[in-house]
């Protein structure tokens, strides 16, 4: 008798926390399992590689601003700019190595075979603080791009020496 009583509590206790029938219960759940796919959603978008022309973009502003800093002779800004350059390029070989524009070969294969040894020229040119060979270094880089285009059947993709500051804010000056 006395265990009756006691299990007779617990009994009670456990039937009222099992969930109630509500009608709004279905339509509930539904609109969880809508904003669980949605979160999902947003999270793979932001999770995603940039787009390769806003990468491009960005490496046209990188060789712009190693323009800048090398014709004002401004070796630390040119030695930064330079690195921000390869920086960006390996940025396009992480994430967009097997974009679509150059298959069957792949642009994580092509891209560093075209650029490195033009890039190689210029840190030799930064590095001996060497004014004349930073512009033929930089022009080699120049080329280097459009060749690298041209290999995508993108030859109107013409990059070459800026004639105004693509962004005048910062001093290139030394």
């Amino acid at each position: 008798m006395r265990l009756r009583l006691l299990l007779l509590p617990c009994l009670l206790l456990l039937a009222a926390c099992q969930p109630g029938d509500r009608p709004d219960q279905g339509a509930e759940l539904a609109a969880l399992q809508a904003e669980i796919a949605k979160l999902k959603s947003d999270l793979a978008a932001a999770s995603a590689p940039p787009e390769l022309g806003q990468q491009m973009l960005e490496l046209q502003i990188r060789h712009a601003r190693l323009w800048q800093a090398g014709e004002s002779r401004n070796w630390m800004l040119a030695q930064f700019q330079l690195a921000e350059l390869r920086e960006s390029l390996n940025g396009v070989v992480e994430l967009n190595g097997e974009h679509p524009s150059l298959q069957p070969q792949q642009l994580s294969t092509v891209l560093p075979a075209i650029m490195n040894p033009a890039l190689s020229q210029m840190q030799a040119a930064v590095d001996a603080r060497d004014g004349a060979a930073f512009d033929a270094s930089y022009d080699a880089v120049s080329k280097a791009c459009t060749d690298c285009h041209a290999s995508a059947d993108h030859g109107f993709l013409v990059i070459e020496r800026p004639r105004t500051p693509v962004l005048d804010n910062l001093r290139a000056a030394p």
